[in-house]
């Protein structure tokens, strides 16, 4: 079922390749611009709702069929855009952390089946002791679809908006995508029962390219989150052709790891990179790691800077996620940054 999901995927984004992308094929609404006239505060102006054709996967449970025990649920956000999120439970009657999981552009949370963090979530140490407890919830948020500051075909789709920086909570114009995750965190939180009980020191991000940058801005603005670790994200301040580009401005000093291929799309691992050296040079107390992986997944100490190619073998390898790596650098990772001291606030009103 999952493959037949996906590949249907695959099959969309390349009819969205070939005539989406082209303004003189579709109507103007479907084909909107990302606008350039950058906000003072906040980079990028918030992105533009638009309609492709993989639009029609944020109606449908893309969860289904994924765990025996899943729970889904919708809210309204500011927009009146209708956001939902899938809830996986592990069977455990200790509390345990919760991962949430941010899905790549253009594919939607069912392709979290590709990463194998599925079956690990009912085994895995994300504790750190010896006596466990193993497994971890996990929460996944739909993205919207959107104008993106990408390369065709993956500049409009479903997504994440990680170009408009406003996560002031207080603020009306707050980035809906920030709220929606708020919601979709504070809803498992506050809903626990004897079916389950998270560790709330213990709430970590992750999440795969464009989820992957959106999982690691929000964890750097936003209290509570113990830790992000994520797959090939690009630079979420300076992101590819960003004319809204701004320097690192986190509010919270919130552990981050970013996991790259040596050979990446768009020399990302080289800008991100760039983006933890920017940030340990100006956060001495802010703890930001770079992983790099060479083609057997085997860790190394530079990225291939001849990788600047949209397409290529280092799209291939993005587009594959090292599922080998989970346990010994992102979920070592979690195992090392467990929240001192649980303070996430009920952000959403």
């Amino acid at each position: 079922m999952q493959t037949l999901l996906l590949l249907t995927i695959y099959i969309f984004n390349a009819i969205n390749f070939l005539y989406l992308s082209n303004a003189s094929l579709i109507p103007n609404f479907m084909n909107a611009k990302v606008q350039e006239n950058c906000t003072e505060k906040y980079g990028s102006p918030p992105a533009e709702r638009v309609v492709t054709l993989d639009t029609g996967f944020i109606f449908f449970n893309l969860c289904g069929n994924i765990s025996d025990f899943i729970t889904t649920f919708n809210f309204t956000d500011s927009n009146g855009d209708v956001r939902g999120a899938c809830f996986i439970t592990a069977q455990s009657k200790q509390p345990l952390p919760l991962l949430v999981w941010l899905h790549p552009a253009m594919f939607p949370t069912s392709s979290i089946s590709l990463t194998g963090l599925l079956q690990q979530a009912d085994k895995a140490n994300l504790t750190g002791t010896s006596d466990g407890p193993l497994g971890y919830h996990i929460l996944m948020p739909y993205g919207r679809s959107t104008t993106h500051i990408y390369p065709a075909p993956a500049d409009q789709g479903i997504g994440w908006d990680n170009w408009y920086r406003n996560y002031n909570r207080s603020d009306p114009a707050l980035n809906v995508d920030v709220q929606a995750i708020d919601y979709s965190i504070n809803k498992v939180l506050t809903t626990q029962s004897d079916d389950y009980q998270i560790d709330k020191s213990r709430v970590f991000l992750s999440g795969w390219s464009n989820g992957a940058a959106m999982a690691v801005i929000y964890a750097l603005n936003t209290p509570g989150i113990a830790a992000a670790a994520v797959y090939s994200p690009p630079d979420p301040y300076r992101d590819y052709n960003d004319l809204c580009a701004q320097d690192p401005y986190p509010t919270d000093f919130t552990p981050i790891l970013l996991l790259y291929n040596q050979c990446d799309v768009i020399n990302i691992c080289v800008t991100g990179v760039n983006f933890i050296e920017d940030l340990n040079n100006r956060y001495c107390d802010l703890t930001a790691e770079a992983v790099i992986i060479d083609s057997d997944l085997q860790r190394t100490s530079e990225c291939d800077k001849s990788c600047t190619a949209e397409f290529g073998i280092g799209l291939l390898r993005h587009t594959r996620w090292p599922s080998s790596c989970n346990d010994d650098v992102l979920f070592d990772f979690f195992r090392k940054h467990p929240l001192v001291e649980y303070s996430f606030k009920n952000q959403h009103k």
